[in-house]
């Protein structure tokens, strides 16, 4: 997990965005029944990870969710990636972006703003 931590901003940079995602939605994972304690599990292996001192700029919401997304066993449940953006209607304006996983529609882990979906645009990648 700390690899695929530390190798994601840089695959990101140079992949396909869909063909990224083909490959994170079909690689081998490890077995759970119970997806929300797969996604505790998750959670628990790679926070150690993000606070290493190299690794601490790559606690975002996007490396999170891939990373969730990547290693999550759903166990036969919907498991999604989602990425939405929030325009902030001010001088100059300010788009953020942020990224989360749902599973079965409940969002397992993600950003405060992600209960408020009226405020988000998804974007589609499928």
């Amino acid at each position: 997990m700390g690899w695929f931590v530390a190798r994601l901003p840089r695959t990101v940079e140079k992949a396909n965005v869909r063909e990224l995602l083909n490959d994170l939605a079909t690689a081998p994972r490890p077995r759970d029944s119970d997806g929300r304690r797969s996604a505790e599990r998750i959670a628990r292996l790679r926070q150690p990870w993000l606070r290493l001192p190299g690794l601490r700029s790559h606690d975002t919401c996007y490396v999170r969710a891939l990373t969730l997304y990547r290693f999550l066993d759903a166990a036969g449940a919907d498991a999604r990636l989602r990425i939405g953006a929030e325009w902030f209607d001010r001088p100059g304006g300010v788009l953020r972006g942020h990224a989360w996983v749902t599973l079965d529609g409940a969002v397992l882990e993600g950003p405060p703003e992600v209960d408020d979906h009226s405020r988000l645009q998804l974007i589609q990648l499928a």
